[in-house]
This record gives structure tokens, C-alpha cells and sequence, in this order.
């Protein structure tokens, strides 16, 4: 048996379940109850202002009633009273009555059940008998002695209005107020869905594997345009990352299947192979594993560098030490090539990083020097170490063929090989980890056509030690 949904109960029970309904609601009741106190602070010093006002006016005549009767006598009250009755000013509010207990009324212009009033001193909220209309007023009641009192004060009907047409103003604004509020609030929800949607789309849309989804971006530069650019942002970054993904996968399977195959191949050669000729295929077969452990080392130090491994053990480096280290581990090979070494080593390179870590980088970079930046021409290799504002600019510049134009961009990426070296040993991971290594050290890498040559400037953040 299902249970019918109010019409007007259902949509705010589901509006309610939203966090900036709620959230809409608490700001609007912060609203109203300011509201709420801003009028009672309004209604107190109104009503008390005509209250205080009243009750002024009644003492003061009532003292001025007990003066002329001090000094004229009864006559002298009555004639004041009647001149006070008929002399036009505030006549219809004002109350001045000389009575007996008994009730018989001397002079005024009204009457009040004298034997149930309190005999109290100060002023009173007391029913009051005038012609044919009955109301209350705020009386003084003064005992003159032998059963005559003296009534004097004001209708109360003025302040009995001003109570009224305040409570029903206050009463209209209150719930204008909460009508608003409500509307506000089902508006504000409405409106941060519909901002809400859109990126809760992006996610579906991520989550299902499409990340060329981008949110539209508006024009608006509040915390939603702020959330959506972060959010086009992180999608194009993570369509980057599982392009690279891809191409990384593809070139580690086509990089691993040839010396796999080639090494599978030769096994299956030296068991049909005679004696003889068995220690030179599996000496090949051992050429071909080794080959494939040092590729598998460096996409091992290559995914810890680019996870971020290795941040513990940086520590304050000059890096012309470790530059210089690396270069005399290097001597004898550019000894044996003839290389000549042009070095401008500027000191005070201090920076905080790994330098087994800057080492291998800087190996990395000496290695592709021997592979691809020697000529025939010429054999030399230039090397400046600097100083350059808050940074320290390592450059490297051969003088062999360089590299295509387009393929300046591409350098470090992953298995990525200038089409003319292709013949030449490697695997393309050698820039990409020397790339990595720099970013882990909060650093920037390039490189630039030199003419002849190619130019590699390496930027790391300096350090005072």
C-alpha cells in the first residue's frame, strides 16, 4: 500500500535532503531572527515611548488637580476639572473624574467602579464607563478623604491601535520574510544543481572512461567556474597520462618482443645446434637477457623517479661536485674518443636534491652526447655551470647533426627516437628519466638547436646552504 505525497510536503522533503537548502535555510533564519529582534527592539521603544509618554501626562495633571484643590477647595476642583473637560485639547482622551465611592460623579467626564479599583498609589490599567462606551484607561486614583477620590488619566485605545498595527506590520514582514526565505532558498538549491550537474556529468563521464568530456566554461569567476577550470584541468591531464599509459604500454610490448623473440629463437637454436656451436648462441642468448635487464632498470628507476621515490634523501649538493665527479668517471672514454671538454664551471651551484639521482641524469645526458652529439668535424663538448637569479643553469651544447625541428618537443618523452638514430642503440628512456629526475627536483629541462649541434639547459632551484 503506497502513501500519496502532499503536493506542497514533497517537494520540500526532497528539497531539504539538499545540503544548500539547508545550508540556504540556516542563512535565512540568521536573517529573520535578526529581523525579529530588530522589531522588538522597535516595538519596545515605541510602545514604550507612548507609554511613558501616558503615563507623564496623568501625573502631571493630577498634580495640578491636587494643587487647585489645596488652594481653592472643592469648588476650585470642580471648576478646574470642568475647564480642563471643555477646553478642546485631547478632550476625547483624557479622563478627569471627581466621584464618590457610591459612584455619584461631581464633575468629569466619565466614570469607574471605584469599590472593586486597587487603592494603590501609582498609575493603573483600569475599565472605564463613558457615555455609551466602555474602554480602558491609565488612571492615577488620589483618596481626598470622606469616601471622594480624584480619577485622572488617559484612553489607552491610542496605544491599544499602535500595539495592534505594530503586531499585524511585524506579523506581515515575518512572514514575507519566511515566504522569501523559502523561495531564496528553493532558487539557491536550483541554482547550485544545475552549476552541481555539470561537474557531477564530468565525473560520469570520466568514470565511464570518456575524458575528452570538458565541462563549458562561462564567463563567471565564482568558486564554480573556479572548481570547473581545476576539473578541466584534471581531465586533460588524465587524457594525457592514459595516452602516455598507451604509448608506453605499446612501446614496452614492441621494445620487449623483439630480443624476447630473438632470444627464444636462439635457445631453440642451440638445442638443435651442434656441441660446438652451442656456447656462441647461448652466449648471444645472455647478450639478448642482458640487454633486457638493463631496459627493465630503467623503467624501474624511471617509475620511481616519476612516483616521486627518492625526495627523503635529498640534502643540501654543490652540484659543480657532483658535475665534476661524473666528468672524471667520463675522462677516459672522451680520452679514447677525443673529445675536447670546454668547461665554465661557475661555483656556488648549491642545490637541494639526490645526487645519485642528478648523477644519473647527468650520465644520461653525457651518454646520448657519445651516441649522437660527435661529428667528424668536430669533437667537442661545452659545459657551463651558473649562477642565474634564484636558479642554477647547467647547459650542455655538442656540435654533432642535432636533431629534427619537430622532434625538439618530443625528446623526453617515452621511446621516443629521432627517426635518424633509429639504427643506433637505445631505448629512448635515457632523456625521459632525465627528465623526471629534474621535475622531482622542482626543476625545468629543454633543449634548442645550437646550429651546428644541439644545446641542453638544465634549470634547478638554488639553495643556501
Amino acid at each position: 500500500m503506497t502513501t500519496a505525497t502532499h503536493p506542497v510536503l514533497g517537494p520540500l522533503h526532497r528539497a531539504w535532503k539538499s545540503s544548500s537548502f539547508r545550508l540556504a535555510l540556516c542563512f535565512s533564519a540568521v536573517v529573520v531572527s535578526i529581523l525579529v529582534g530588530t522589531l522588538s527592539v522597535y516595538y519596545v521603544e515605541i510602545v514604550g515611548t507612548v507609554s511613558q509618554r501616558l503615563d507623564d501626562y496623568a501625573l502631571r495633571n493630577s498634580k495640578r488637580l491636587l494643587s487647585a484643590y489645596a488652594q481653592q477647595g472643592e469648588a476650585g476642583l470642580v471648576e478646574e476639572i470642568q475647564r480642563l473637560v471643555s477646553d478642546g485639547i485631547d478632550s476625547q482622551d483624557e479622563i478627569f473624574i471627581y466621584q464618590h465611592l457610591d459612584g455619584a460623579v461631581w464633575a468629569g467626564n466619565a466614570t469607574i467602579d471605584l469599590v472593586h479599583a486597587p487603592r494603590v498609589a501609582a498609575l493603573q490599567d483600569l475599565p472605564v464607563e463613558q457615555e455609551a462606551r466602555s474602554f480602558n484607561g491609565r488612571l492615577k486614583i488620589d483618596d481626598l478623604g470622606q469616601q471622594r477620590f480624584l480619577i485622572v488619566g488617559s484612553d489607552l485605545q491610542a496605544l491599544t491601535d499602535i500595539q495592534h498595527r505594530y503586531m499585524k506590520a511585524t506579523a506581515l514582514a515575518l512572514g514575507l520574510a519566511v515566504g522569501l526565505s523559502l523561495l531564496g532558498a528553493i532558487v539557491f538549491r536550483r541554482l547550485m544543481d544545475k552549476r552541481a550537474a555539470e561537474v557531477r556529468q564530468a565525473i560520469r563521464q570520466a568514470g565511464q572512461g570518456n575524458l575528452h568530456f570538458r565541462i563549458p566554461m562561462n564567463r563567471k569567476s565564482d568558486e564554480f567556474s573556479l572548481l570547473e577550470q581545476d576539473i578541466n584541468q584534471m581531465l586533460e591531464q588524465l587524457e594525457q597520462l592514459v595516452r602516455g599509459i598507451r604509448h608506453v604500454s605499446h612501446m614496452v610490448a614492441h621494445n620487449l618482443r623483439t630480443p624476447l623473440n630473438r632470444a627464444l629463437h636462439r635457445v631453440q637454436a642451440a638445442k638443435l645446434a651442434p656441441e660446438s656451436l652451442r656456447p656462441v648462441l647461448l652466449d648471444q642468448v645472455q647478450e639478448e637477457l642482458d640487454h633486457l635487464q638493463r631496459l627493465f632498470s630503467k623503467m624501474l628507476l624511471l617509475a620511481e623517479v616519476e612516483a616521486g621515490v627518492g625526495q627523503h634523501n635529498f640534502e643540501p649538493l654543490d652540484l659543480q661536485q657532483v658535475l665534476q665527479e661524473v666528468l672524471e668517471y667520463y675522462e677516459p672514454l672522451f680520452s679514447d674518443r677525443q673529445v675536447e671538454l670546454r668547461l665554465a664551471l661557475e661555483p656556488g651551484g648549491w642545490v637541494l636534491g639526490d645526487s645519485h639521482l642528478l648523477a644519473n641524469a647527468m650520465s644520461n645526458l653525457l651518454d646520448n652526447f657519445l651516441k649522437y652529439g660527435l661529428s667528424a668535424e668536430q669533437r667537442c663538448l661545452e659545459v657551463h655551470l651558473q649562477r642565474q637569479g634564484h636558479e642554477v643553469q647547467l647547459r650542455l651544447r655538442d656540435h654533432g647533426a642535432g636533431v629534427a625541428p619537430a622532434m625538439l618537443e618530443r625528446l623526453s618523452e617515452h621511446f621516443v627516437r629521432d627517426p635518424q638514430h633509429q639504427q643506433q642503440p637505445g631505448h629512448g628512456l635515457g632523456l625521459a628519466s632525465v627528465k623526471a629526475i629534474v621535475r622531482l627536483h622542482q626543476g625545468r629541462i629543454g633543449w634548442r638547436l645550437a646550429q651546428p649541434g644541439l644545446e641542453t639547459w638544465v634549470l634547478l632551484p638554488l639553495h643556501q646552504p
